[in-house]
């Protein structure tokens, strides 16, 4: 008597299932879109929970930050903001369980769009922290996660506990403070050819890599932080 085919087809039925139920949700992923106006703050604090974050000003309008969140759960996450001493604020909070199996009920991404002459506060407890072309100051801590900053054309502070680090500045970089650190991961930092700054790199149990000229990394300002305390540490110079 043969008994495993009973199992592999009940196997085999359960996959396809799963499969459709996945592809299903996928094409059907809800959208919420929200526009918060500024109300005179000069500053954007960003708090995040449980969903992967992209920050850009690509599409930002004066005035307002743009929401654009897709998610899988049958709840949207919880979205909050309020406004408080010139800052405005922004929470967001990945929703429970997903009804639907094999489903992760966290949100597949959320997108901001901020005017890129605002400075930035970015706070993150788990998953991806991506900001692309920052014209202010950006400072972004992530729990575990990797953090990864684009096109800066101003002051850099990222800290992860657990995640790699990575931060490119733009070739119309204002030189302004730099610190890249991470517990555990890797620490990569990309200048322009005219960068100059005055460096200093730390791998407690990893590599250091620093092409740098002694007269680009030894300037008197300004202060550039790389640290890394399991992972390896490297400055990338972008000649294009």
């Amino acid at each position: 008597m043969n008994t495993m085919a009973p199992t592999l087809t009940r196997r085999t039925v359960l996959g396809s299932i799963a499969a459709l139920a996945l592809v299903g949700a996928v094409a059907a992923d809800p959208v919420a879109l929200r526009s918060i106006p500024l109300r005179g703050a000069r500053r954007v604090r960003i708090e995040v929970s449980g969903l992967p974050l992209f920050v850009s000003s690509h599409g930002a309008r004066s005035g307002s930050v743009r929401l654009r969140l897709l998610y899988t759960s049958a709840r949207s996450p919880s979205i909050e903001s309020y406004h408080h001493g010139g800052w405005l604020d922004l929470t967001a909070i990945a929703a429970g369980n997903s009804v639907i199996p094999f489903v992760s009920a966290n949100p597949t991404h959320l997108d901001v769009a901020v005017p890129a002459a605002l400075p930035m506060q970015i706070h993150g407890f788990t998953g991806k922290i991506s900001v692309a072309d920052p014209g202010a100051n950006v400072a972004v801590d992530n729990g575990t996660g990797a953090i990864v900053v684009t096109g800066a054309r101003a002051g850099v502070d990222l800290a992860a506990e657990s995640g790699n680090v990575r931060a490119t500045l733009a070739s119309g970089w204002r030189p302004s403070t730099v610190r890249l650190e991470t517990g555990e991961g890797n620490v990569v930092l990309h200048v322009p050819a005219n960068f100059r700054g005055h460096v200093v790199l730390g791998a407690a149990a990893g590599t250091t890599s620093d092409p740098l000229l002694p007269s680009a990394r030894h300037a008197a300002a300004p202060f550039v932080w790389l640290y890394s305390g399991k992972g390896n540490v490297a400055i990338v110079v972008d000649h294009s």
